[in-house]
């Protein structure tokens, strides 16, 4: 090794290290797996193993409190008694429900005995097995008053899955005879044999404390479950431990894992067994171990290709940092880079590059931020000395102010308008008053001085009157004189007083002062011009019945609400359509620094509040 170039020491040492690590590896996964293998298929196989074990335990808990529900009712006594007493009674409406209640619950066959065990009533064709009844007794001795599940299977020895409920029929606590009702075992083989996710030799089956199979197997079904004894482990121990799991020899002579356990059922004592083929197990691990020895054939080029270019490796960074140099030299900000690790002179120079980058992306950023009018955006410089982040700070500065200027200006032109507007109005009213309204006067007075009909002159003089009185309610919607001489709340009343003239709702006005101060002229006609605005829609759109307009002055601001119960409006739709009384709403409120929300949908109604602060 001494003697040879750099190259080939990189290339044997790195060869000789990956086969040994990659040889390694596969053994230890092959282990591995192989266990984990193993004890997954064990966890399956418990799953269904509880699974079954709970279902066959509902089933058989359901069945007897059908049993003892029944025996509650005295349905069985009731039956009892008609049968002693008239010996005969095939078309008997209570033994009818008999068969009905084999139907309904599914059980296989009822036999009902008096006292001395003398049969009463069946419904199968055939008498009771020889031996039932002797073996019954031996398993009731102890408590004939109580429902027991048994297991006659071993007593009758027909090589059948014998399985009887006992219910005892009891008169005063005295018993004067027992319905034996025969389980319709098919119900527990359909559980059993239901196969899913336990493979092509996957089973589960129940086994009696003699060690013969009560269900039917997978593998025999053609064989009687009786006929096939199971003395294995997997048998013994679950009658012995209760529950466990393991790799065992099965009733067949395979090789199996097994999982097992009792059954919780009271009066049977017999063991649930759920097992799958070790070999159909195993097979994954046949496989990957095939799988492991190409992988390492493979993984063993792959490393004599990686050592041989190990060179391009190490200048690959090299090369990267020098396509990122080249883009920023472009103007362009490289996209999809990647960050060195290393920490050596290459990965220092890469992180330093991938930090100019990330400024400039903000930075880029930032300005498109400053494009948009986002003067609040907020931005952090590479470093106390980044001329190209600084300079956009102070022009985001710039533009803020300029824009601050630019709304001020506009604030200040659309209030020199209204101001405009507002003295339009007041010559107009002056006009009106001094004008119009002396004229119209003036001709009242020269038709009472006029000779001719008396009718004749009450009805010019009321036209006129009429004019006098429109000039009015024109001159006060302008510029309402209460404004001027007694402030807000008395140029609110009249307006609410005007409107109910000609409206056909009811206004409910309230100005509750909780601060002693006056108010400005530019608050008191803002409020009312959007009082005024508001009752106008009200008046021409709403169709309302009822409208509120409150007025709550304190001393931080003025808070008006003006709300109807009419048909509302879509506000998306308004928005599109133009809606320039709301509009002005704002407007008014946006020029004294306040604001106005407007909340309305269709069949709601309409909301108006405005908030204008008091300096």
């Amino acid at each position: 090794m001494r003697n040879l170039n750099i190259f080939k020491k990189l290339f044997f040492s790195h060869t000789i290290i990956g086969l040994l690590a990659i040889v390694m590896l596969s053994a230890i996964v092959y282990v591995l797996v192989g266990e984990i293998l193993i004890q997954r298929t064990l966890d399956q196989l418990s799953s269904i193993n509880i699974l079954k074990k709970e279902l066959i335990e509902n089933h058989f808990f359901r069945s007897q409190q059908n049993l003892e529900a029944l025996s509650l009712e005295d349905k069985f006594l009731h039956v009892h008694h008609r049968l002693v007493q008239t010996k005969q009674a095939e078309r008997d409406h209570d033994l009818s429900d008999l068969y009905n209640i084999c139907r309904l619950y599914n059980f296989r066959n009822l036999h009902l005995f008096d006292a001395d065990h003398t049969q009463l009533f069946s419904t199968d064709s055939t008498m009771y097995p020889d031996g039932l009844m002797q073996r019954v007794e031996t398993v009731v001795a102890k408590e004939p008053n109580r429902l027991w599940i048994i297991d006659a299977s071993p007593a009758i020895g027909d090589k059948q899955t014998f399985l009887f409920y006992y219910v005892p029929i009891l008169e005063d606590q005295k018993r004067v005879g027992i319905v034996l009702v025969q389980e319709n075992f098919e119900k527990i083989q359909r559980i059993l044999l239901e196969t899913t996710g336990m493979g092509s030799t996957g089973e589960s089956y129940i086994v009696g404390d003699d060690y013969v199979m009560r269900s039917t197997s997978r593998f025999r079904l053609d064989a009687p479950p009786g006929s096939v004894r199971v003395e294995t482990d997997a048998a013994r121990n679950s009658f012995k431990q209760g529950s466990g799991r393991g790799i065992v020899t099965d009733y067949r002579g395979e090789r199996a894992l097994s999982v097992y356990r009792a059954a919780d059922v009271p009066g049977l004592t017999w063991a649930i067994i759920s097992e799958i083929d070790l070999s159909e197990a195993m097979e994954p691990i046949i496989r990957l171990r095939n799988y492991l020895i190409a992988i390492t054939l493979i993984v063993l080029l792959f490393i004599v290709v990686v050592t041989y270019f190990v060179s391009n490796a190490i200048a690959r960074p090299i090369l990267q940092l020098r396509e990122i140099i080249v883009t920023l030299s472009k103007g362009m900000i490289p996209s999809g880079s990647r960050h060195i690790t290393s920490s050596d002179e290459v990965g220092q120079m890469a992180n330093a590059i991938y930090q100019l980058t990330e400024g400039l992306e903000r930075t880029t950023t930032f300005a498109k931020e400053i494009g948009a009018g986002n003067f609040n955006t907020t931005f952090t410089t590479l470093s106390d000395k980044d001329a190209l982040g600084l300079a956009l700070i102070h022009m985001r500065d710039a533009l803020r102010s300029m824009n601050e200027r630019e709304l001020k200006s506009a604030r200040e032109r659309a209030a020199a308008l209204l101001e405009g507007q507002e003295n339009e109005r007041r010559r107009i009213i002056k006009d009106l008053h001094d004008g119009v309204g002396q004229l119209l006067t003036a001709i009242r007075m020269r038709v009472d001085a006029l000779d001719g009909s008396t009718v004749w002159k009450e009805e010019i003089k009321g036209h006129i009157n009429d004019t006098i009185a429109e000039v009015k309610r024109i001159s006060y919607n302008v510029m309402p004189q209460a404004l001027v001489d007694f402030g807000l709340e008395a140029a609110l009343k009249g307006l609410c007083d005007n409107v109910r003239k000609y409206a056909t709702f009811t206004i409910d006005f309230r100005y509750i002062k909780e601060f002693e101060h006056s108010l400005n002229f530019e608050v008191n006609i803002a409020l009312f011009r959007v009082a005024q605005e508001g009752l106008n829609n009200v008046v021409k759109h709403a169709q309302a019945t009822h409208v509120n307009l409150h007025l709550l002055d304190n001393e931080d601001e003025v808070y008006m609400l003006l709300e109807d119960d009419g048909k509302g409006f879509d506000m998306h739709a308004a928005a599109h359509q133009g809606g320039q009384g709301l509009r002005n709403i704002k407007e008014r409120a946006k020029l004294l620094d306040g604001s106005a929300e407007i909340h309305s949908s269709p069949g709601e109604g309409t909301v108006v509040e405005v908030h204008i602060p008091v300096v």
